[in-house]
């Protein structure tokens, strides 16, 4: 129960590794978990999934765009004034971005990904941490991606906004450590979620033999040669958000099967 009575905060939790996190949260003992996304239809599917196997673990739902600021500011206020407190955000919800050559990205498609993927994560972080660092602290997990660290042709955008949040993340580190307010990063390989396998369908322009191949192709040049689960992602995140995690600031964890090592 590392999670004991914790509040929580988990962008893009109806589906994928927000999905994932609050289930694993709710499990380890999360006493409130605030559940935001564009999807109200699987954010409920979350909370009936989490009454199921954590009754105990009170749910609330934010239908919120996380690149505005007011719906930013908005859910944040609310679950503090709900909950009197704020433990731990999950900055997780983003988009896919474009497939496209960067020279043949509109420019407005380029700034919708960044917004989504790096405006988010500012947002979350700065409304969160104004509670945090005079509260005792707490821990902010966000969601980058292999994005993050390594070049994918075909995805400037999202490859941009994926740099720019670990760049976000060891900021936000340096900044609130003093204060007991702790940042890291989280780096995804390739995970069979739904905005993956809408990548996969851009990427192959919906022929169902190409995208095959592609995953497949994934699969070999990975070392552990298998995707990995939602799950897995959401242990590492529990871990990242909790005490036993408490020395570890500024850091972006791969979790990718050895992508990022050759």
């Amino acid at each position: 129960m590392k999670l004991k009575g914790k509040t929580a905060i988990i962008t893009g939790g109806a589906a994928g590794f927000g999905r994932a996190a609050a289930l694993k949260f709710s499990a380890e003992g999360a006493a409130n978990l605030s559940l935001v996304d564009l999807d109200a239809a699987g954010l409920a599917d979350t909370k009936n999934a989490i009454a199921r196997c954590s009754p105990g673990c009170h749910v609330t739902l934010f239908t919120a765009d996380v690149s505005k600021e007011e719906d930013v500011k908005a859910f944040v206020g609310d679950t503090v004034g709900a909950c009197g407190a704020l433990d731990i955000l999950f900055n997780n919800a983003g988009i896919e971005g474009f497939s496209s050559p960067l020279d043949e990205m509109p420019f407005e498609l380029f700034r919708k990904t960044m917004a989504v993927n790096m405006d988010s994560v500012f947002l979350g972080m700065k409304y969160a941490i104004a509670f945090m660092k005079t509260h005792g602290g707490g821990a902010i997990v966000n969601t980058a991606s292999i994005g993050g660290l390594v070049a994918l042709p075909g995805s400037s955008d999202y490859v941009a906004s994926k740099h720019a949040v670990i760049g976000l993340t060891k900021n936000a580190a340096a900044e609130f450590g003093p204060l007991g307010v702790r940042a890291n990063a989280v780096c995804p390989g390739f995970v069979m979620t739904d905005l993956h396998r809408r990548v996969v369908s851009a990427h192959s322009s919906n022929d169902s033999e190409a995208a095959r191949v592609m995953i497949e192709n994934n699969k070999s040049s990975t070392p552990l040669k298998r995707y990995g689960e939602p799950e897995e992602v959401a242990d590492l995140v529990a871990f990242l958000a909790s005490g036993e995690s408490a020395y570890i600031n500024g850091v972006a964890v791969a979790i990718d099967g050895g992508f990022t090592i050759l």
